[in-house]
């Protein structure tokens, strides 16, 4: 998730209604988007999560097991100091309460932290952590499968956490790494913070092809088809020239799209 504005450490953010006869205002859209909840012991691990929030933090084919997991290993290392300073910031305030207004290819998310008291004791402190999606998911529409194309790609790079926002076009291919994925482009390669297989859902299928389990290429940056003991490998048109294996139920798909 990139940062986008930041609210008061202490609270959630207050927006002003655009009034309720237009159906439009953020209060009116806030009750009717689905909830991500996370709930977090004193040591940031997970011990319960809802279907939404482990769609946000893993993609929606994902069923990995999240309890004890810590929260900030689920988020790409840029953005792990803003997700430990948002708990951090619900730990120390007063009320108990921090909130995040975020942007993701989604749409706008609001990220809140709540300190929940288990306990007397310090240690005895949790935390619930929600995802308010401000995007284009409905009620009712907990899956990508509803939203359009994707247009835009977003790629952290450096070590501030910085996401830049790339035109699809511009990618050569997309390779799984882990949860996450990383991103060959014509000019560089960069981090993104989405799974592949929520990208691949979203990217035009006759122009992003999953030609290995791992690798979803863009077919229109495809410079060459080269035999490398013995398999398919597709040579792209990034800066390192990338050799991408082709599976073998993939060959004669790839054989038609590229007359080869």
């Amino acid at each position: 998730m990139s940062e986008e504005s930041k609210s008061h450490p202490h609270r959630a953010p207050s927006f002003m209604a655009a009034g309720a006869a237009d159906g439009g205002s953020f209060e009116y859209r806030l009750q009717r988007t689905p909830v991500g909840v996370v709930i977090l012991d004193a040591a940031r691990k997970i011990r319960s999560v809802n279907p939404l929030a482990r769609q946000l933090l893993l993609g929606r084919e994902s069923t990995t097991p999240l309890y004890g997991v810590d929260i900030l290993s689920l988020h790409p290392e840029g953005a792990r100091a803003k997700v430990g300073w948002l708990i951090d910031c619900a730990r120390d305030s007063a009320d108990g309460v921090a909130s995040l207004l975020v942007t993701t290819p989604m749409g706008s998310l609001v990220a809140k932290v709540t300190r929940l008291h288990t306990g007397p004791a310090p240690a005895n402190i949790g935390y619930c952590m929600m995802f308010h999606a401000q995007g284009e998911l409905q009620m009712g529409d907990t899956g990508e499968d509803g939203l359009g194309p994707l247009l835009k790609l977003p790629l952290m790079r450096g070590k501030g956490g910085v996401t830049t926002l790339i035109d699809v076009d511009q990618v050569a291919c997309l390779t799984a790494q882990g949860h996450y994925a990383e991103a060959k482009t014509l000019s560089f390669t960069a981090f993104c913070p989405r799974p592949l297989a929520d990208l691949e859902r979203r990217l035009d299928p006759l122009t992003f092809v999953r030609v290995h389990r791992r690798h979803l290429v863009n077919i229109r940056h495809v410079l060459a088809a080269e035999r490398d003991q013995g398999r398919l490998h597709l040579r792209l048109a990034d800066p390192d020239s990338t050799l991408i294996p082709v599976s073998r139920d993939k060959i004669d798909l790839m054989r038609r799209l590229l007359a080869v």
